[in-house]
């Protein structure tokens, strides 16, 4: 039953990835941790395996049809890609998990903040989302550093149980 989910998961991430032009680890990295329950780098190592470029080929044909693919700019990103994921790859053992997830939801704030207010923000000002973002992200780091308080529950004994 998992894989049918997954199955469908996927289906839906590739149709806003073929309407959108995203890569699609915008969704399905997120998804995979909160719905599946995916560490974040299983989340992430998942994606690039799953996101590779065959699958994303038969979409990128259908552009090109229409006119709407510039081949020397395609080859350009696609092999910065492949430089930039290996590096990448090779520096998450040593980057922790926390503060993979505040870049990754600071991104989002961003791109999120461009794509709202990008059109009516005039370029003296283009810098803004990127100053909204790292407030956010910062007030968010500050909140996730903070102590929490937790409540010390006395041991189990033949009186008291624990069910989790």
């Amino acid at each position: 039953m998992l894989y049918v989910q997954l199955l469908l998961f996927g289906a839906c991430v590739g149709v806003v990835s073929g309407m959108l032009g995203i890569g699609g680890g915008i969704i399905l990295v997120p998804g995979l941790m909160l719905l599946f329950g995916f560490t974040q780098h299983e989340a992430q190592g998942t994606s690039l395996a799953a996101l590779s470029t065959p699958i994303f080929a038969f979409a990128a044909v259908v552009y090109y049809r229409y006119g709407h693919v510039r081949i020397p700019a395609t080859a350009a990103v696609a092999v910065g890609i492949m430089v930039g994921a290996y590096l990448g790859a090779r520096l998450i053992p040593h980057v922790p998990v926390a503060w993979l997830r505040l870049a990754f939801g600071a991104l989002l704030v961003y791109l999120g903040l461009m794509f709202v207010f990008g059109p009516y923000v005039p370029r003296t000002a283009a810098a803004l989302p990127a100053g909204v973002a790292f407030v956010i992200a910062a007030i968010g780091a500050w909140l996730r550093g903070r102590p929490q308080a937790v409540s010390k529950l006395p041991p189990p004994n033949e009186e008291m149980e624990y069910h989790i």
